[in-house]
């Protein structure tokens, strides 16, 4: 096989994987090993883990990373933990160090590799052409990994996005969820904080959640009713006993005036209830909470 014939078969091989690939696999297609030594030493491949190699024009990535490791590591391998999270596109979760989950021993600096004997109880399928481990052993481990409110923005999003449910989390727990396997505990803790049915929408929701929490104020209700002209607006938490609304808002401005119609008529309907409306924004939650807890703890008293 020609060099030129060598690189077009090797780029149509890493096509699906990010740019990576198994020497193995690019063999099969007739491609010599000294066509691959001379691909490396002249820069248009590179070598990543043992027997794995990078198409040099491909930026390299985590997401990239993490497909290399699996790639090396064989076809029983998922990636798992914060690799898993990053696959899944878990908001906030990045795996700059490929984590994976194996049955057959493996070992590289370049890896955070577990062992197990059986995966089964991980829930491994396909996800964006790449085996992971499922959303919700996914989580678990992100647990455990994470700190607390990083691993509720996570899990709030994967409820969002319809990936799990407060249900399917917990019927996971009851079947895999064995005392003192890391990460049980906390996601056990986190759930009994959550409502079961509504998810936050946003990582400023979570914030404001856990904010709330920890100065004492949890009797609210998420994404309470409102009706005014035939329509539901719901808002993000209700203080029924004071008929009080706290309600988030991140942004800044609306380049669509419809939202912003929309938005100005959802904050005017608390009133016409006879309800109290208090905004939070990211500013005042991040940077200024004991105003946003005054101008509530104010509201709720009135």
């Amino acid at each position: 096989m020609q060099i030129n014939a060598a690189i077009a078969a090797i780029s149509e091989l890493s096509a699906p994987t990010l740019g990576v690939f198994r020497g193995q696999d690019a063999v099969a297609l007739k491609v010599s090993r000294n066509q691959l030594t001379r691909l490396c030493t002249s820069g248009v491949i590179a070598r990543e883990l043992p027997d794995v190699y990078r198409m040099t024009v491909v930026a390299s990535s985590s997401l990239q990373r993490t497909v290399a490791a699996l790639l090396w590591a064989g076809d029983d391998a998922a990636a798992c933990g914060r690799s898993a999270g990053e696959v899944y596109g878990l908001e906030g979760v990045i795996g700059e160090r490929p984590e994976i989950a194996v049955t057959s021993w493996r070992r590289s600096d370049l890896v955070i590799v577990h062992h197990h004997h059986d995966l089964a109880p991980l829930m491994p399928r396909t996800h964006r052409r790449v085996r992971v481990t499922g959303v919700e052993a996914t989580l678990v481990a992100l647990a455990h990994a994470l700190d607390d409110e990083a691993f509720e923005i996570a899990c709030e999003d994967a409820r969002r996005r319809r990936l799990t449910t407060v249900s399917g989390l917990n019927s996971y727990l009851d079947r895999f969820g064995r005392r003192g396997l890391p990460g049980v505990a906390a996601t056990r803790a986190l759930l009994d904080q959550l409502d079961p049915v509504h998810p936050s929408r946003s990582t400023l929701e979570v914030k404001t959640r856990r904010l709330l929490v920890a100065h004492g104020m949890t009797e609210f209700e998420r994404e309470f009713p409102l009706e005014w002209n035939g329509r539901t607006y719901r808002y993000d938490f209700a203080f029924p006993a004071s008929r009080t609304i706290l309600e988030t808002n991140g942004k800044r401005w609306h380049d669509d005036p419809t939202d912003f119609e929309h938005d100005q008529e959802k904050w005017s309907v608390p009133a016409r209830h006879g309800w109290r409306i208090v905004f939070a924004t990211w500013e005042r939650v991040t940077r200024h909470p004991d105003r946003l807890l005054a101008e509530l703890a104010a509201a709720l008293a009135a």
